[in-house]
Parts: structure tokens; C-alpha cells; sequence
């Protein structure tokens, strides 16, 4: 079964909010995850391939892409320095899925060009584990 990109939201929450709210509204999402090291166990034994198993992942970076808006980036810019609790939602409330981990955020705005829309990156760390439910 596919399932198309639509419906798919950045939330998140403080300490002082007691739901998750939408950051902003998205215009792309990163991978939400990446290929582990392979750690090498290879013994002078072997005579053609030498043998790994897996190792750990490292924290992607999690830029997502939004279209400007100077509310947004306000917002963003009041929580440099602390705790945000993040949720990527596939589908309606995350029916399709949802991540989640906590990090901080920072935003920037993209360069443009005529004929173009005004963009804005947005960072958000990932200093836990991203949770999948």
C-alpha cells in the first residue's frame, strides 16, 4: 500500500504547553533516521570476504523545509536554549505513523531568486532516540 506525503506535521511542545501544537507547516521532511556503522569482526581465518555486524546510527540531521513566515520564525527564535518535545505526524494525528524525540530548534531563512517563494530552513536537533509509533 503507498501512502502519499499529505497531511504530514511538524508538532511540538514545551514544558509550559500542555499538548503538542503545530511548529510550523512544512514543506519537506529529512530521513528520519540513518544507516548504522558496521563494525568490523573479521578473523585472520577468513579467505575472501571480511565480516561485520551492525552497529549504532547516528542522529540525522533534521532540516525540514517551510515556506517564510515571520510569526513562525519569532516563535522558533523564542525557544534557542531549551528542551522542545517533537513529533513528525504521518496522517491525520499520526494515523500513519509518528515520530518522536526531544532536541532543539533553530530556523533560517533560504536565499531566493525572482519568480520564487520565500523559504525558510528549519534545524531541529535530535538529542534522544527518535521513537516510531
Amino acid at each position: 500500500m503507498a501512502i502519499l506525503t499529505a497531511n504530514t506535521t511538524l508538532m511540538y511542545k514545551t514544558t509550559d504547553l500542555a499538548e503538542y501544537a503545530k511548529l510550523v507547516d512544512i514543506t519537506d521532511y529529512p530521513d528520519m533516521g540513518s544507516a548504522p556503522s558496521k563494525i568490523e569482526t573479521t578473523t585472520l581465518s577468513a579467505t575472501k570476504f571480511k565480516t561485520n555486524i551492525l552497529g549504532l546510527m547516528d542522529a540525522p540531521d533534521l532540516t525540514f523545509g517551510a515556506n517564510y513566515d515571520k510569526t513562525v520564525l519569532a516563535t522558533i527564535d523564542a525557544l534557542l536554549g531549551s528542551t522542545v518535545f517533537f513529533q513528525l505526524q504521518f496522517g491525520t494525528a499520526g494515523a500513519d505513523g509518528i515520530f518522536t524525540w526531544q532536541g532543539g530548534v533553530q530556523a533560517y531563512t533560504m536565499g531566493g531568486a525572482v519568480d520564487e517563494l520565500r523559504t525558510m530552513s528549519v534545524v531541529c536537533s535530535a538529542e534522544t532516540e527518535i521513537v516510531v509509533s
